[in-house]
């Protein structure tokens, strides 16, 4: 099965950080009870503390989760709700053809 990537670069206005770091976690919680969702980490650097990166990985294709996961009803409340607390979000999606040091996804099986 495919495996699909979700990469958002968050980019974050001054004195929101902790907001949008709430309202980040209390999504991801909904969507961890998803039987797609693989797993989600959430990045930071320190020279940056208004930037997060979320990394999300999912079983099935960008079309699959477009399909299932992008008309959730709490995930589009999330991005309307969030959407004042940000600069911007930078997107990027992949298919992931690798994985290394873990056994979350099916491409150890070849």
């Amino acid at each position: 099965m495919a495996t699909t990537s979700l990469g958002m670069h968050y980019f974050i206005k001054d004195g929101h950080r902790d907001t949008v770091l709430s309202k980040l976690k209390g999504v991801l919680e909904l969507c961890s009870k998803e039987p797609e969702f693989i797993n989600a980490i959430i990045s930071e650097t320190p020279e940056r503390p208004n930037q997060f990166f979320l990394h999300e990985l999912w079983r099935g294709t960008r079309a699959d989760f477009d399909a299932v996961q992008g008309v959730k009803p709490y995930r589009k409340a999330y991005l309307a709700d969030v959407k004042q607390y940000l600069e911007k979000v930078d997107v990027v999606w992949t298919s992931a053809i690798v994985e290394l040091g873990s056994h979350l996804t099916d491409l150890n099986s070849n």
